[in-house]
Protein backbone atom coordinates (compact mmCIF):
# COMPACT_ATOMS: atom_id res chain seq x y z
CA UNK A 1 0.00 0.00 0.00
CA UNK A 2 2.96 2.25 0.43
CA UNK A 3 4.54 1.74 -2.52
CA UNK A 4 0.85 2.30 -4.36
CA UNK A 5 1.01 5.58 -2.27
CA UNK A 6 4.16 6.69 -2.69
CA UNK A 7 3.84 6.02 -6.75
CA UNK A 8 0.14 8.00 -6.98
CA UNK A 9 2.09 11.12 -4.70
CA UNK A 10 5.37 11.08 -7.77
CA UNK A 11 2.74 10.84 -10.23
CA UNK A 12 1.00 13.67 -8.92
CA UNK A 13 3.77 15.87 -8.43
CA UNK A 14 4.96 14.95 -12.25
CA UNK A 15 1.72 16.20 -13.74
CA UNK A 16 1.38 19.37 -11.41
CA UNK A 17 4.97 19.82 -12.57
CA UNK A 18 4.18 19.73 -16.40
CA UNK A 19 0.82 22.24 -15.87
CA UNK A 20 2.72 24.77 -13.91
CA UNK A 21 5.48 24.56 -16.53
CA UNK A 22 2.87 25.09 -20.00
CA UNK A 23 5.43 27.71 -21.59
CA UNK A 24 3.99 28.17 -24.76
CA UNK A 25 5.54 25.77 -27.61
CA UNK A 26 6.62 27.92 -30.30
CA UNK A 27 9.33 27.07 -33.33
CA UNK A 28 11.02 29.40 -35.77
CA UNK A 29 9.97 27.94 -38.97
CA UNK A 30 11.50 30.50 -41.32
CA UNK A 31 13.79 33.33 -41.09
CA UNK A 32 14.81 35.29 -44.15
CA UNK A 33 16.42 38.60 -44.52
CA UNK A 34 16.99 41.18 -47.44
CA UNK A 35 18.00 45.01 -48.20
CA UNK A 36 15.04 46.57 -49.85
CA UNK A 37 13.58 49.99 -50.91
CA UNK A 38 9.78 48.97 -51.39
CA UNK A 39 7.41 51.51 -50.27
CA UNK A 40 4.80 48.55 -49.23
CA UNK A 41 7.87 47.56 -46.22
CA UNK A 42 8.72 51.46 -45.68
CA UNK A 43 6.77 53.60 -46.55
CA UNK A 44 7.87 57.04 -47.96
CA UNK A 45 8.94 60.47 -47.12
CA UNK A 46 7.68 63.79 -49.23
CA UNK A 47 9.74 66.73 -49.13
CA UNK A 48 8.77 69.61 -47.52
CA UNK A 49 11.96 72.44 -48.11
CA UNK A 50 13.89 73.09 -50.64
CA UNK A 51 14.47 72.79 -54.54
CA UNK A 52 13.15 69.15 -54.24
CA UNK A 53 10.29 69.92 -52.37
CA UNK A 54 7.32 67.70 -53.20
CA UNK A 55 9.59 65.11 -54.45
CA UNK A 56 9.06 61.35 -52.58
CA UNK A 57 11.78 59.64 -51.15
CA UNK A 58 11.82 55.64 -50.10
CA UNK A 59 14.20 54.47 -47.83
CA UNK A 60 16.46 51.45 -48.40
CA UNK A 61 16.20 49.22 -45.37
CA UNK A 62 17.22 45.95 -43.66
CA UNK A 63 14.07 43.78 -43.71
CA UNK A 64 13.83 40.80 -41.48
CA UNK A 65 11.11 38.39 -41.86
CA UNK A 66 10.05 35.67 -39.45
CA UNK A 67 7.65 33.01 -39.44
CA UNK A 68 6.66 31.06 -36.15
CA UNK A 69 4.70 28.19 -35.29
CA UNK A 70 2.23 27.61 -32.39
CA UNK A 71 2.73 24.08 -32.13
CA UNK A 72 0.42 24.11 -28.59
CA UNK A 73 -3.07 23.02 -28.10
CA UNK A 74 -4.10 26.81 -27.55
CA UNK A 75 -4.11 30.25 -29.23
CA UNK A 76 -0.65 32.36 -28.10
CA UNK A 77 -1.70 35.80 -27.77
CA UNK A 78 -4.34 37.50 -29.54
CA UNK A 79 -5.42 40.25 -26.74
CA UNK A 80 -4.97 43.14 -25.85
CA UNK A 81 -2.98 41.80 -22.82
CA UNK A 82 -1.15 39.35 -24.46
CA UNK A 83 -0.08 40.60 -27.79
CA UNK A 84 2.71 38.92 -29.47
CA UNK A 85 6.04 41.12 -29.96
CA UNK A 86 9.13 40.68 -31.17
CA UNK A 87 12.51 42.19 -31.33
CA UNK A 88 15.40 41.43 -32.33
CA UNK A 89 18.29 41.96 -30.62
CA UNK A 90 22.18 42.38 -32.07
CA UNK A 91 25.24 41.38 -31.01
CA UNK A 92 27.72 43.57 -30.08
CA UNK A 93 29.44 42.27 -33.42
CA UNK A 94 26.26 43.55 -35.34
CA UNK A 95 25.71 46.64 -33.62
CA UNK A 96 29.47 47.60 -34.34
CA UNK A 97 28.92 46.34 -38.16
CA UNK A 98 25.61 48.89 -38.03
CA UNK A 99 27.42 51.84 -36.15
CA UNK A 100 30.49 51.29 -39.15
CA UNK A 101 28.27 51.21 -42.08
CA UNK A 102 25.53 53.79 -41.09
CA UNK A 103 27.01 55.89 -38.81
CA UNK A 104 24.90 54.76 -35.73
CA UNK A 105 23.79 51.31 -34.11
CA UNK A 106 20.24 50.80 -36.44
CA UNK A 107 18.66 48.24 -33.39
CA UNK A 108 18.97 51.49 -30.88
CA UNK A 109 15.33 52.97 -31.53
CA UNK A 110 16.50 56.59 -30.11
CA UNK A 111 19.84 56.37 -32.84
CA UNK A 112 17.02 57.75 -35.39
CA UNK A 113 16.37 60.74 -33.73
CA UNK A 114 17.11 63.65 -36.17
CA UNK A 115 17.78 61.09 -38.93
CA UNK A 116 14.79 61.49 -40.67
CA UNK A 117 14.91 57.67 -40.65
CA UNK A 118 13.04 54.93 -39.14
CA UNK A 119 12.49 51.39 -38.19
CA UNK A 120 8.82 49.41 -38.56
CA UNK A 121 7.02 46.53 -37.37
CA UNK A 122 4.24 44.44 -39.22
CA UNK A 123 3.17 41.41 -36.72
CA UNK A 124 0.34 39.19 -36.33
CA UNK A 125 -0.39 39.44 -32.33
CA UNK A 126 -1.43 36.11 -31.91
CA UNK A 127 -0.84 32.68 -33.07
CA UNK A 128 -4.23 30.13 -33.27
CA UNK A 129 -3.27 26.29 -32.55
CA UNK A 130 -0.87 24.53 -35.27
CA UNK A 131 -0.83 27.78 -37.05
CA UNK A 132 2.25 30.01 -38.17
CA UNK A 133 2.46 34.03 -37.86
CA UNK A 134 4.55 36.56 -39.59
CA UNK A 135 6.58 39.02 -37.93
CA UNK A 136 8.08 41.44 -40.28
CA UNK A 137 11.28 43.99 -39.01
CA UNK A 138 12.31 47.16 -40.74
CA UNK A 139 15.53 48.96 -40.19
CA UNK A 140 15.68 52.03 -42.48
CA UNK A 141 19.85 52.45 -43.74
CA UNK A 142 19.47 55.90 -45.76
CA UNK A 143 17.79 57.34 -48.68
CA UNK A 144 19.47 57.99 -52.70
CA UNK A 145 19.00 61.62 -52.53
CA UNK A 146 21.29 63.98 -51.11
CA UNK A 147 18.33 66.15 -48.68
CA UNK A 148 18.69 68.49 -45.62
CA UNK A 149 15.86 66.48 -44.16
CA UNK A 150 17.27 62.78 -44.35
CA UNK A 151 20.81 63.31 -43.95
CA UNK A 152 21.76 59.96 -44.23
CA UNK A 153 22.89 58.32 -47.44
CA UNK A 154 22.58 54.90 -48.15
CA UNK A 155 25.86 53.07 -47.97
CA UNK A 156 27.96 51.57 -50.96
CA UNK A 157 26.53 47.98 -52.21
CA UNK A 158 29.56 46.41 -50.44
CA UNK A 159 28.87 47.84 -47.33
CA UNK A 160 25.28 46.93 -47.39
CA UNK A 161 26.35 43.41 -48.20
CA UNK A 162 28.65 43.03 -45.26
CA UNK A 163 25.84 44.58 -43.53
CA UNK A 164 23.67 41.81 -44.75
CA UNK A 165 26.01 38.70 -44.19
CA UNK A 166 26.23 39.77 -40.43
CA UNK A 167 22.47 40.57 -40.35
CA UNK A 168 21.31 37.03 -38.14
CA UNK A 169 24.25 37.52 -35.30
CA UNK A 170 21.93 38.42 -32.70
CA UNK A 171 18.39 37.00 -31.00
CA UNK A 172 14.84 36.84 -32.05
CA UNK A 173 13.00 37.62 -28.66
CA UNK A 174 9.34 36.96 -28.41
CA UNK A 175 6.88 38.35 -25.66
CA UNK A 176 3.49 38.45 -24.54
CA UNK A 177 2.20 40.32 -21.97
CA UNK A 178 5.20 42.23 -21.20
CA UNK A 179 7.01 38.34 -20.74
CA UNK A 180 9.37 36.67 -23.18
CA UNK A 181 7.67 33.35 -23.97
CA UNK A 182 10.78 32.48 -26.53
CA UNK A 183 14.46 33.56 -27.45
CA UNK A 184 15.56 32.26 -30.46
CA UNK A 185 19.42 32.27 -31.24
CA UNK A 186 19.41 32.96 -35.17
CA UNK A 187 22.80 32.63 -36.12
CA UNK A 188 23.45 28.84 -36.31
Amino acid sequence: MKLFIKLLSTTLLLVLLTACSSKPSLDLVSKKIDIVNDKKYVGSTILTEGDKKGQELIPTALLYEFKIKNNGNRQIGGTADTTLKVKFVPSKKLATISKDIIGFNIFNPSSYDETGLGYGVQFDGGIKSNKIGKYILTFDLGVTEETTEIPVRVPSTNKLEKLKENALDGSLIVTSGGKEIANFKLKK
